[in-house]
């Protein structure tokens, strides 16, 4: 279990885009706001983010609405830019459950978070069984979208890992990325992502068969 996870830190709301842990995300951070953001995340010891979605997109004089669910990031990399620009990455750390929020002085969200529900989860093993089930269908997958991906790379992944990275590189709605954001267990989150993306090949099955 990872020791000194904050109950408070900075969130950041970012429409379309769902982060997993031990996966990088790039950040191009311009607006004041959020620069006021950075620059308190790396002033603090841990440099965390909680990166997370809005639920719809709302007016920027209202309120928006927040998943429960998001995933704490680490800023490993960061660059301050000629115009200003600050350029980012994080690297996921863990799932957290967002309890309450609030908009501070700087203008930017800060929540307090659970880490409870999902630190028991980390490292935790899945089946070879299920690997080698969810690799045959993201090769299907892949083929379908017409995706170059190194399936060798792929065939040697078994640890935990895996299911969220092949998750945030897939092509899948949000909500669905969501939803396995959501889902502790790897076997459970490994049969669901099977389950996805079998349901798009069938679709493109079916669609390929009436075209012809």
């Amino acid at each position: 279990m990872m020791k000194n996870l904050p109950q408070i830190m900075p969130v950041f709301p970012l429409e379309g885009t769902v982060m997993f842990p031990n996966t990088y995300l790039p950040l191009n951070i311009f607006e004041p706001r959020y620069l006021k953001m950075i620059d308190y995340s790396m002033s603090q010891k841990n440099r965390f983010i909680g990166m997370i979605q809005p639920k719809k997109t709302r007016d920027k004089d209202e309120d928006i609405d927040l998943y429960n669910v998001g995933c704490a990031g680490r800023i490993i990399k960061f660059e301050e830019t000629e115009d200003s620009r600050y350029l980012v990455t994080l690297k996921g750390v863990s799932r957290f459950n967002l309890l309450s929020n609030i908009t501070n002085k700087d203008n930017f969200k800060e929540a307090k978070v659970s880490w409870n529900e999902f630190t028991e989860y980390l490292n935790q093993e899945g089946s070879k069984e299920s690997f080698v089930s969810l690799k045959k269908a993201l090769k299907d997958f892949f083929k379908l979208k017409k995706m170059k991906v190194n399936m060798e790379i792929i065939e040697a992944c078994n640890d935990y890992n895996f299911v969220d990275q092949i998750t945030m590189i897939c092509p899948l709605a949000l909500e669905e990325k969501q939803l396995l954001l959501e889902t502790k267990s790897i076997t459970k989150r490994n049969n669901l992502l099977r389950s996805i993306i079998e349901s798009y090949s069938s679709e493109q099955n079916i669609t390929n068969t009436v075209k012809h």
